[in-house]
């Protein structure tokens, strides 16, 4: 289809919004997912004064194991949340590839320099070690002490009522935690090779 520049740069621009307008409702929608985080993160504080509420009106069950329980399903629900969290990730460091394309397509149109800095905002992640530098500790640290706090808050609490329950759960967490920060950087090491971000 024949189109004059004009109209080529009105349609580069419309659709750099459209996928600009995706890449940020889904960053929009992690942050939503933290707040799931820090909500099942304060059940945990208050799950044992419930569990002694609660076990009255379940007489067979051990108090210990109610307890564990408890806590396990709360591990699991903030798992799926986080999993979730990084598949929105993913699309959105998809979208700012995409993006990219699209910025180079539009400084060619406005044959801008290769260096001027108009439609650059995403272009700029391509220098080196720029998700590593600016993401890859920030997000390994809030996960890390988030998992510190969703580990062991539960363990201690465990370890005044069943040891054997305490050790079961330290073990599942850690495990859940080190398989969730392998998953993390495969992607991680996907999106950040020289050949998807420019």
């Amino acid at each position: 289809m024949d189109t004059t520049p004009n109209q080529r740069l009105e349609y580069l621009y419309k659709e750099y919004v459209r996928l600009n307008d995706k890449a940020e409702s889904l960053i929009s929608s992690t942050y939503d997912d933290f707040k799931s985080l820090g909500v099942v993160g304060a059940v945990i504080i208050v799950w044992k004064p419930i569990s002694e509420i609660i076990l009255p009106t379940i007489p067979k069950l051990e108090s210990s194991l109610f307890l564990f329980l408890g806590f396990l399903s709360l591990l699991i629900i903030l798992g799926l949340v986080a999993l979730s969290n990084l598949i929105k990730q993913s699309y959105s460091w998809y979208f700012v590839y995409n993006l990219q394309a699209y910025e180079v397509e539009i400084k060619k149109e406005l044959r801008e320099a290769e260096d001027s800095q108009v439609f650059n905002f995403n272009l700029g992640k391509g220098e080196t070690r720029f998700i590593v530098a600016s993401y890859r500790l920030a997000f390994r640290t809030f996960v890390l002490s988030f998992a510190a706090f969703i580990t062991f808050i539960p363990f201690a609490i465990l370890c005044y009522s069943s040891v054997f329950y305490a050790a079961l759960y330290l073990a599942i967490s850690l495990i859940g935690f080190t398989v969730y920060l392998q998953i993390f950087k495969r992607v991680l090491k996907q999106y950040s090779s020289h050949k998807f971000l420019l």
